[in-house]
């Protein structure tokens, strides 16, 4: 069955992407008296394209070479804004497009480029050429504002990253000129298609995820030989899609396409997984109704914003609007004197914009209400476009500046010379703790201190009770717990001592492995547990609650042949791995109690040994969060270093077929391990690899050649390397928002550096964009406990992990089941809270509300960037809010600055406004009817 809209329920379309808000300001639910509003004569040559931006903001291209930005003016009609035309291609125009969040715009040309521009203020961001050169016929921003496709006439696909600003990967799978690319509502599934009549679905997540193997082919989950006769010229996904079954899980997506023989057909592209991941996704393409009217070849196709009505232009001169629900027309639009060679819809549905090869670009009022006097953008809202064109060059100015200066470079900013021997071992706690242990038998804390507030000098002081004097041999490693008030040390003496970070004191009594000397000491994430290993090739697990050692036989890990030279937990303290000396690692569980075998063994890690291993705290490369329809998949990236200088990274799969109530699979359905990169710079043996907290998008290294590594997590690429120690680098760490790294050497020095801030601030941006709102079937575990916390219910989030509460079982299961499983039963206001979250939580994710044209929307609902009411609001350190994926994009701009002031943000991080999002829910979907 296709996913349809009831047309006695038009206005409530789900609107599912995590880049369009979910509530509309406007949206036309009937087209009426359509009539010319304006007509633009200014382009020289074809109009090849037009898009909308928020605001009713104007873009088109032409074969005249240029692309122009129009806002609408009362009294006047569209005026170009003052930084158009937007120069910067050599041949003619084919496509431009306006990113979800109308903070960017692409243009494609025949010049074999696509340019990225800053919509705000008319300045180029990035030059993307197409591999090969060839001439690009069209370009698509992902919802998700994170992908650009770029497609040319010899069938070529280009993916590029627009947080990193990089090509992903090219491939082609097409034999023939591609002219119509467009992303799910989702972003996780890419449709492509050529003058040949071929269609090819494929995957977003998948491409991305072999990018980084060579040569690995792009698989074509669906494809369509004869989609129209004579070639397919254009593509569009509705906004809408449907999920139709639980086993296996499956969505229906709309689709629209037309071609050179005359039709506009309209497909419904399904989508499956099964509940075992180790099974591929499968897809297929059904047509599901063929629209005639046009009297020759077609030229566009597009959807309307909420997927009610469809456009379509052709070489007849004229314009088409059908009614979805129905394939019924709404109306003929005639008006050019030659071909209509594109159309697009406004963003509040009231307008049609079409171009034509007789050079002009003509606005449609599909209402019949507004003229050139008529206010067409929210009343008292700002423009998105800056009109001060001195004051914007000059800011513009600044960012090159800023851009082209030393700030960019990681900066040694303290060297600390305490220790009598050799530093073996740092670690980090938050932004402002720093520990150190060393060949001389000691352990030492430092503590940022600022001279006066407001200072940005950092400097760390020891603390008074430092240096900790408690082992009788060599500290070989220090970590901090997870809440930082404990520090663990270990030493060749065979033991492992957890002191007070706040005293110096003993937290607890030291505790001894076998009696051999320690390598390293880890604690679990949440801060339970501790394990141990070291020469005598076991690792033991500690219960910190009791610090009895466990008395079942999994709580010691064997099975290396050679000393353990370093242990990692995975992020959600599940699973462990330990490295030796003798190149191998393995995977153990820690929670199951019925096997202490490992789950993985990697044999041959690293030639001669391996020294280091981390994991990364978010279980992926960077590339996007897991589009994976299964709830089922655990991911983790793991990195490890050795004595063949190399570092690697290992993406470890973790799939359970059942899961129990308490959260642990009962039976797998597969476990596997892949080698993802291996990063080669240094020049003798890498002794340490950590991972930035939180965002995990960045990684540093340090070796026997005096230097340590700052690397992309995502590209693999060597980003800085640091060479101010005076003899081998045995030790790294990062600080929490990663603004800081420390490294400890055989030269007995303990150095601070200063990361830059355009690196931090990306990652904090990539980790925002990595959880972006998903539709709520998709959500994970994760997801729902992270909702859970935002909605200040986070006393909740151990029972929903414990239940495995995914958003498909918010969705489905009764509440009254759902209380029982939080232990709810008897906590009324508690309950009263989740229960009244919830249902926002369902309203917003199938978009129920209506808001009449009339309504008076307060004006801190609406986000000053989209001019839209807000779904996700959050707080920036500027102190104004914004909704989240529109903040998103404006930072994908690389403008670090405040929207409303312009001014540079030091922090470009942001919390979510609970408060204001409780407010608007409250206003527009009130209370669960009893």
């Amino acid at each position: 069955m296709f996913f349809l809209v009831d047309t006695s329920c038009l206005q409530h379309v789900p609107l599912l992407s995590v880049s369009i808000p979910s509530i509309q300001i406007t949206m036309t639910a009937m087209i009426e008296d359509v009539q010319a509003l304006q007509t633009l004569t200014i382009h020289t040559s074809d109009v090849n394209s037009v898009d909308f931006a928020g605001d009713c903001i104007l873009v088109t291209g032409s074969g005249d070479k240029r692309v122009r930005v129009w806002e609408w003016q009362n009294g006047t009609g569209y005026v170009e804004a003052f930084f158009s035309p937007l120069l910067g291609h050599k041949y003619g125009v084919t496509s431009v497009k306006v990113s979800p969040q109308s903070t960017m715009l692409a243009s494609s040309s025949i010049d074999g480029t696509t340019l990225l521009w800053n919509l705000r203020t008319g300045s180029k961001i990035h030059t993307m050429v197409q591999v090969g050169g060839e001439s690009v016929r069209v370009c698509r921003f992902s919802q998700d504002s994170t992908l650009l496709v770029t497609a040319d006439d010899s069938g070529q696909i280009c993916l590029w990253d627009l947080i990193r600003r990089t090509l992903i990967r090219s491939f082609q799978k097409h034999e023939s000129a591609v002219q119509g690319v467009c992303f799910t509502p989702d972003s996780n599934w890419l449709l492509t298609t050529c003058t040949f009549g071929v269609m090819n679905l494929f995957s977003t997540a998948e491409m991305i995820d072999s990018c980084t193997s060579n040569n690995q082919s792009v698989t074509v989950f669906a494809s369509i030989d004869d989609a129209h006769d004579l070639g397919v010229v254009s593509c569009d996904f509705s906004i809408s899609q449907e999920i139709t079954g639980n086993e296996p899980f499956t969505k229906v997506y709309q689709l629209v396409t037309c071609g050179n023989d005359h039709n506009v057909k309209l497909w419904e592209v399904i989508v499956s997984q099964e509940k075992c991941v180790t099974q591929p996704n499968s897809a297929s393409i059904n047509l599901y109704r063929v629209m005639e009217k046009h009297s020759s070849a077609l030229t566009c196709v597009r959807f309307s914003a909420n997927g009610l009505y469809i456009a379509s232009s052709g070489l007849d001169k004229t314009a088409i609007i059908w009614e979805t629900n129905t394939g019924k027309i709404c109306t003929v639009i005639s008006g050019h004197n030659r071909y209509v060679a594109c159309c697009a819809f406004s963003r509040d549905g009231n307008l049609l914009a079409t171009g034509s090869n007789d050079k002009s670009v003509i606005v449609w009022d599909l209402t019949g209400n507004f003229t050139i006097d008529s206010e067409l953008t929210r009343h008292g809202a700002p423009k998105l476009l800056l009109n001060e064109r001195e004051k914007n060059a000059i800011h513009e100015q600044d960012v090159v500046q800023n851009a082209e200066s030393s700030g960019n470079e990681v900066k040694l900013i303290q060297r600390m010379d305490d220790h009598g021997g050799a530093v073996n071992g740092v670690a980090f706690y938050g932004n402002h703790l720093i520990a150190s242990g060393s060949g001389d038998k000691l352990v030492r804390i430092w503590c940022i201190e600022k001279d006066k507030e407001g200072d940005e000098e950092i400097r760390f002081q020891e603390k008074a009770f430092s240096p900790l004097d408690g082992h009788k041999y060599s500290v070989n490693y220090v970590e901090f717990s997870p809440c930082g008030t404990m520090l663990a040390s270990c030493s060749l003496d065979g033991t492992t001592i957890v002191w007070n970070t706040e005293n110096g004191g003993h937290a607890r009594g030291s505790f001894v492995n076998s009696g051999s000397g320690l390598r390293v000491c880890r604690w679990s994430p949440d801060g339970t547990k501790i394990a141990t290993a070291g020469d005598d090739e076991k690792t033991t697990l500690w219960d910190m609650d009791s610090m009895e050692r466990l008395q079942q036989s999994y709580r010691v890990f064997e099975g290396h042949a050679d000393a353990i030279t370093s242990i990692a937990f995975t992020h959600d303290s599940r699973y462990l791995v330990t490295a030796c000396n003798e190149g191998a690692w393995r995977l153990f569980d820690v929670l199951n109690e019925k096997t202490e075998l490992a789950l993985l063994v990697c044999d041959e890690a690293h030639d001669l040994g391996v020294q280091g291993c981390d994991f990364s705290p978010t279980g992926s490369t960077g590339a996007r969060r897991d589009s994976n329809l299964n709830n089922n998949k655990q991911t983790y990236l793991l990195a490890t270093c050795g004595n063949d200088s190399l570092v690697k990274l290992w993406k470890l799969t973790i799939s359970n077929q059942e899961q129990k109530q308490d959260g642990i699979g009962t039976s797998e359905c597969g476990i596997s391990y892949k080698e993802k990169k291996t990063l080669a710079g240094h020049g003798g043996n890498v002794m340490d690899v950590r991972f930035s907290p939180n965002h995990g998008e960045i990684l540093g290294s340090v070796a026997t050649d005096r230097t340590a590594r700052i690397w992309s997590v995502f590209s693999g690429a060597c980003l800085y390397v640091l060479e101010d120690h005076d003899s081998l680098v045995t030790s790294c760490a990062f600080s929490e928002d990663t603004s800081l790294f420390v490294t400890g050497a055989l030269d007995k020095a303990v150095l601070v550096w200063k990361i830059p801030h355009q690196l931090v601030s990306q990652s904090i941006l990539i980790d925002s964009l990595r959880h972006n709102r998903k539709k709520l079937a998709d959500w994970k575990v994760d997801d729902t406990l992270k909702w859970l916390n935002e909605i200040g219910l986070s006393r909740l989030t151990k029972k929903a992990h414990t239940s495995v509460l995914t958003g498909r079982q918010l969705l489905s299961t009764p509440v009254d089941e759902l209380l029982m499983k939080l232990h709810l039963e008897n906590n009324d206001e508690m309950a009263e809270v989740f229960q009244r979250q919830l249902y926002w939580l369902k309203r917003e994710d199938s978009n129920t509300v209506e808001i009449p044209d009339e309504t008076e929307i307060p004006h801190e609902f609406l986000c000053p960037i989209t001019h839209e009411i807000m779904r996700e609001p959050v707080q920036c350190s500027d102190g104004f809010t914004y909704e989240r994926a529109a903040i998103n994009e404006w930072f994908l701009c690389g403008k670090y600055t405040s929207p409303m002031t312009n001014e540079p943000l030091h922090d470009t991080s942001f919390t979510p406004n609970i408060n204001l999002r409780n407010t608007i829910c409250t206003l527009f979907y009130g209370y669960e009817p009893q």
